[in-house]
């Protein structure tokens, strides 16, 4: 603690000296000026854990920080933190723009680190190119958001109404936007500032669903006579949304692939269990199946295995460097699934779509809909499924819906379905889209193309609640977001200050919306 306080005193003391703090627009305006203001911030910031769930002391210090500067700041019954600017002299009437970042953070820390997320503050470092930690990442996606929205509400000179929308839970069950009440979206204009890409805009996300399947089993007494267990683990595996279209295997899918396989081909086996992956998020890096068969399949069976790790190696082996199969002689078990029920099982395996089922034809590079066989397990004595989907096409989110219930349906297992986060819609053709591009574009001469994701973000939820707010995401470069080697770009961070700030004095210029997002102004 005592040397994150004194990083921050001297960040507190080279931005004094460096701005002489006399309030000179010449000054505020200088790049390097901003950048130590903001990362000043950030450090104050980064001293406040703020696991996803646990915002309540940040969200304290947004409303204290707001009181501070002279600002009304309010906070609602889920710790959203909302803070108004009114507009400047001959701004009066021009179009609301809402500023957002989420204010919440999921810290990866890396193995030989011990961290406690709840508890400790991030150690950064500055090298004088990026800024990083020990061990862990920074939360540098809503640590920078948080502190460009600061910086704004204090050094924005011209401007029309500004709101500043503080969200918890961010990164994970996004529950602050959905809570959120409508009256703080009531506006034309939504810039989150917590994108991850300095050469991109975020334009549109995927909606999402989520699926429970569960089979209640019928158990027996083992008829065949030698237990083997199948496995497979050390996959890549990551998470769902953001990490299913790098080409890696699903363990459960993997092992019930092999164990269809192995019906196919006819042999006879008895279930003891299966078992794999951790949440319906997550792509399973490890899956295993207890099954008994009988000595007459023995070289049948290990001819299939054989066969299988060869053909994965051949189909994976560039993309999976750190995989194990196991096939060995196990215990026997007291009780076996039945028959039947088997066959539910293994056929609901074999025919749940995984993985990606689109790429975009708009974006190239783009995974458009995706769905992810997160868990199984019969650790219960029933059989219990957790899938996941996203998709930014709410056609074809449909279609996997439908396939997952047809295949539930077929397979005799009961089948839960859970809305998620609404679809963020991409409108390209926007007038808020166009503006910053522009913007981008005469302040560091490249325009930035529009970028979607097919997972979900918060801005679904804003647009569900809005349908006409325009809504574009921006952000400076960072390296590895979301890794223990997370790092922030610094010569991007002042970025999203000059855009938004150049944004806000031309807001009377560039109107009010008109209708939809897509529509052109008129004011």
């Amino acid at each position: 603690m005592k040397r994150l306080t004194a990083a921050a005193l001297v960040l507190c003391m080279f931005f004094t000296a460096f701005t002489g703090c006399t309030g000179n627009e010449e000054e505020e305006n200088n790049d390097a000026a901003i950048q130590t203001a903001i990362l000043y911030e950030f450090s104050k910031i980064s001293q406040i854990p703020r696991e996803s769930g646990y915002e309540k002391e940040i969200s304290t210090y947004l409303r204290s920080w707001a009181k501070e500067n002279g600002l009304e700041g309010v906070r609602d019954s889920s710790n959203n933190v909302i803070i108004t600017l009114p507009a400047s002299p001959g701004y009066e009437d021009a179009p609301v723009t809402i500023i957002q970042s989420n204010m919440d953070s999921k810290i990866a820390v890396s193995a030989d680190k011990t961290f406690d997320p709840l508890n400790d503050p991030v150690t950064v470092t500055d090298d004088g190119i990026t800024l990083s930690a020990e061990g862990t990442s920074i939360g540098a996606d809503s640590g920078s958001g948080m502190a460009t929205a600061l910086y704004i509400l204090k050094h924005a000179r011209k401007h029309g109404p500004v709101r500043a929308v503080f969200t918890v839970n961010g990164e994970s069950g996004m529950t602050g936007a959905e809570k959120l009440n409508e009256k703080y979206l009531e506006g034309d204009y939504l810039i989150n500032l917590s994108w991850d890409s300095g050469s991109t805009v975020g334009i549109g996300s995927g909606g999402t669903a989520s699926f429970d399947m569960t089979h209640k089993i019928e158990w027996t007494a083992p008829q065949n006579a030698i237990p083997y267990t199948l496995s497979l683990s050390g996959l890549n595996g990551g998470e769902a949304d953001k990490d299913i279209g790098k080409g890696g295997a699903n363990a459960i899918k993997v092992i019930g692939e092999i164990l269809a396989n192995a019906q196919g081909r006819g042999i006879l086996f008895e279930l003891g269990s299966f078992n794999g992956g951790v949440s319906r998020d997550t792509i399973a890096t490890a899956a295993s199946a207890l099954i008994i068969i009988n000595e007459s399949d023995v070289n049948k069976m290990q001819d299939l295995v054989d066969d299988s790790i060869e053909a994965f190696g051949d189909a994976y082996g560039d993309v999976e460097e750190h995989y194990a199969f196991t096939y060995q002689e196990a215990q026997m078990p007291e009780k076996v699934v039945s028959f039947e029920d088997t066959g539910s099982i293994i056929s609901f395996i074999y025919g749940i779509l995984n993985g990606v089922q689109k790429m975009s034809e708009e974006y190239a590079g783009v995974v458009e809909s995706a769905s992810n066989l997160g868990m199984v397990s019969t650790v219960t004595g029933d059989f219990i499924c957790q899938v996941t989907a996203a998709s930014n096409s709410d056609v074809e989110l449909y279609k996997i819906t439908s396939a997952h219930e047809a295949i539930s349906s077929m397979s005799g297992l009961e089948y839960t379905y859970y809305e998620g986060v609404p679809r963020w819609p991409d409108h390209s053709d926007s007038v808020l889209y166009s503006a910053i591009r522009d913007i981008f574009s005469e302040l560091y001469g490249d325009k930035p193309d529009g970028a979607i994701v097919h997972h979900e973000l918060e801005f679904g939820w804003f647009a569900k609640k809005n349908p006409r707010l325009q809504i574009v995401s921006i952000g400076p470069t960072i390296e590895n977001p979301g890794l223990p080697d997370e790092a922030l770009v610094l010569e991007t961070v002042t970025r999203p200050v000059n855009v938004v700030l150049t944004f806000l004095e031309r807001i009377n210029e560039i109107g009010k919306v008109s209708g939809e997002p897509g529509n052109e102004n008129s004011n």
